[in-house]
């Protein structure tokens, strides 16, 4: 599952928020995955889009497949 950008319509990534795991930072040199710093809003996105729009979007199970999805194939133990 990929979320659309509702500003510009380009393909989102996972956005995370806190510490990365050296798994997720190499998604993210590879534009797979979105870091949002340490500091979480208090209304979090959950996607970028690579013009960096940011969004919330309710399917927070399809969030969290496709942030897995990313994270596995970079080498992060998923069971």
């Amino acid at each position: 599952m990929t979320c659309s950008c509702p500003e510009c319509g380009s393909a989102g990534v996972p956005l995370i928020f806190g510490l990365p795991v050296p798994e997720a930072q190499e998604a993210a040199r590879h534009g797979e995955l979105a870091l949002g710093g340490c500091m979480m809003p208090a209304e979090p996105p959950n996607w970028q889009c690579p013009h960096g729009h940011r969004w919330w979007d309710a399917d927070e199970t399809g969030w969290d497949e496709q942030l897995l999805t990313v994270l596995a194939a970079h080498g992060y133990p998923v069971d």
